[in-house]
């Protein structure tokens, strides 16, 4: 712990008083140079005043503005910033400092440095520390979008504020997967504008996680084993452990189940939906898919698939609207014919810890970080220079990890064939945990099991693969890194490290599972392969190590200035990186669209493909599936 300085001692001093952001923020830096390490926090005593004030929440601002002292802090020192309002009682600058840091330390978990919480009373998720940690600016998200993209974003949200819309949403759990990173960045943009938007999340169990994962979630997406069968004592735990949530938590007048428009996330939560329309006529209630539903297989009526999907849904049906991955594929029948069907793409955040700018002196220190975790895992030690493939992803059946690694077996026994084995690139598979998913225990020991075999006798030890620690950044400084990504899903819904590799102008090997094909220009992000072939990961990775492709995605290349983070490509831009509307104000605007239609307007079929509001916007629909217009 240290106290760099306060402002006081030099703001008299200077003729901009946005110089005091310069100087305190050089001020850091040399701190952390001094001493080879990084700030993880920085804690604030405020109330701040001018120029070092953070904006309140409103909808118009400059888009021109200059970033906030503290927004500044995360992007130029990788530091999570915090604000805490100053005590009366404490009589010094020091006393005042020593106490926020404090105070900061309290929500930093200290195993995973995590600041995600949720409170014990409702469930309530904390985002970014319940409002203490402040990332960004608004303004800052306004720089990074289009001006007509921008426009409709307030265009639709004034309406939702000004009628006190309060939005509920309800997931498994707090973080670990992208669902929880989604709704991270959604929720942080609306509060900045505003908006009463909530997170919860049920008091979890291992019995009840390994149902919908295994028995649920699995199933739904083909890749469970055909003996895994959904039980009538799987179904009586399930709605046990749901009916207690709801006693526990969300019952009573103040529930949040109360609100305007309740959002339900996935499976998990699915028996609450009955509940809700039972105690809560008047709210508005939407499931949200997030995983490739096999329709096929309930269509064609196996009985594994519709059986598992026929008791769900006997939930979902009596929400408003469907909500799906812009894949027709992806919704079934018995869901099309009763009820309106949304589509729209999940998003990730250009600002958040998983795509900001990481400066070069503390990717070094990711680094480190990552080779601290493989010497305690597998006792491995990563050569930076010899440069490296990498797989962002959660050990899961879907992921395509076992073709991964017999693909990368096959490139490396084609490198030794040409003898260039001294250039030969290494394999990161890295992902995050959740509490909801008991499968990567079992992946990762099949994991092992393969690597240690015979054929893999000559390259085990350049295949590194390891669970993550609640940290995005490292995640990031991995990936920026990397000489390419890749993303070989056997079932996917809409994988958004396809985005986050795009964003950041890695070439990626992925899949044609899901909606990966609509996310990469193949050829011009990356190469596109058939799920499930390790020979064709092998000839992609083949061919993009001789095209001299390497030279230009290796190492931290596009958007990785701090001072001038990138958003998306404008609809009509044909140049680098994804398109706007797979990051967070594209996604807030399309769901905004979707609230303000589930509070001004009747439910039903509703097609908007252009408009004055809309302008560019082409992808939404609220439609049955036989009127989709593709976004």
């Amino acid at each position: 712990m240290g106290t760099v300085e306060s402002e006081c001692g030099i703001k008299k001093d200077l003729p901009d008083s946005y110089d005091i952001m310069d100087i305190l923020i050089n001020k850091a830096k040399k701190y952390c140079e001094a001493r080879g390490h990084r700030i993880e926090i920085f804690a604030v005593s405020g109330p701040l005043d001018a120029p070092l004030t953070v904006p309140g929440p409103l909808i118009e601002v400059d888009r021109n503005a200059r970033p906030s002292f503290v927004s500044r802090l995360w992007l130029e020192l990788d530091a999570i910033p915090f604000i805490f309002n100053g005590r009366d009682q404490l009589f010094s600058l020091q006393g005042e400092a020593v106490w926020a840091v404090e105070r900061a330390l309290d929500w930093l978990a200290p195993t995973t440095k995590s600041i995600t919480k949720a409170s014990t009373l409702k469930g309530e998720v904390l985002v970014d520390a319940d409002g203490h940690a402040h990332l960004y600016d608004l303004s800052q998200q306004a720089a990074l979008t289009s001006p007509d993209l921008w426009e409709t974003f307030c265009a639709l949200a004034s309406p939702l504020k000004d009628k006190g819309v309060k939005v509920s949403f309800f997931s498994a759990t707090p973080r670990g997967g992208g669902v929880a990173l989604m709704r991270h960045a959604l929720v942080r943009v609306w509060r900045l504008a505003g908006l009463d938007f909530r997170w919860y999340v049920p008091q979890g169990d291992p019995t009840v996680f390994d149902i919908t994962k295994r028995r649920f979630h699995n199933v739904l997406q083909g890749v469970a084993p055909d003996d895994i069968t959904l039980r009538a004592e799987d179904k009586r735990i399930f709605e046990r452990w749901t009916e207690w949530n709801y006693k526990t938590f969300w019952s009573g007048e103040d529930s949040p189940l109360r609100a305007d428009i309740i959002v339900i996330d996935d499976p998990q939560l699915t028996a609450l939906i009955p509940m809700i329309r039972r105690d809560s006529p008047s709210s508005k209630i939407i499931y949200r898919s997030h995983i490739e539903i096999r329709a096929d297989l309930i269509d064609a009526g196996k009985k594994q698939t519709k059986d598992t999907f026929e008791y769900l849904f006997n939930f979902i049906k009596h929400a408003d609207l469907f909500v799906s991955h812009p894949i027709e594929e992806f919704v079934p029948k018995m869901v099309s014919e009763s009820m309106p069907v949304v589509f729209m793409p999940p998003s990730t955040d250009p600002l958040d810890g998983l795509n900001k700018p990481i400066a070069e002196f503390w990717i070094t220190t990711y680094r480190h970080m990552f080779d601290s975790l493989m010497h305690a895992s597998t006792g491995q030690q990563l050569d930076w220079e010899r440069g490296y493939i990498i797989q962002v992803a959660r050990f899961d059946p879907s992921k395509g990890i076992p073709d991964l690694v017999e693909g990368y077996r096959l490139f490396r026994r084609e490198v030794k064939e040409e003898q260039l084995e001294g250039a030969a690139p290494q394999l990161i598979l890295i992902g995050h945990s959740s509490v909801d998913d008991p499968d990567g225990t079992y992946i990762i020991n099949k994991l092992r099991d393969t690597t240690s075999s015979p054929p893999f006798a000559d390259i085990k030890d350049d295949i590194y693969y390891v669970r993550a620690p609640a940290e995005d950044r490292l995640l990031d400084a991995l990936m920026r890194g990397a000489d390419l990504v890749c993303q070989v899903s056997t079932r996917e819904g809409f994988e958004i490290k396809v985005t986050e590799a795009i964003h950041k102008n890695k070439w990626i090997i992925a899949t044609k599972a899901g909606g990966i094909p609509l996310q990469i220009r193949d050829g011009v992000d990356g190469k596109l392969v058939p799920p499930a072939d390790p020979n064709a990961i092998a000839m992609a990775l083949a061919e993009f190590y001789s095209s001299g492709k390497e030279l230009n995605t290796s190492g931290e290349s596009r958007g990785n200035c701090p001072d001038k983070p990138l958003g998306g490509r404008w609809a009509g831009n044909e140049g680098e990186g994804p398109r706007e509307e797979l990051f967070t104000i594209g996604n807030a605007t399309i769901t905004r669209e979707m609230y303000e239609t589930c509070t001004g307007r009747r439910f039903g079929i509703f097609c908007r493909r252009r408009s004055s509001l809309i302008k560019d916007i082409d992808y939404i629909c609220i439609c049955t599936l036989a009127e989709v217009r593709w976004w």
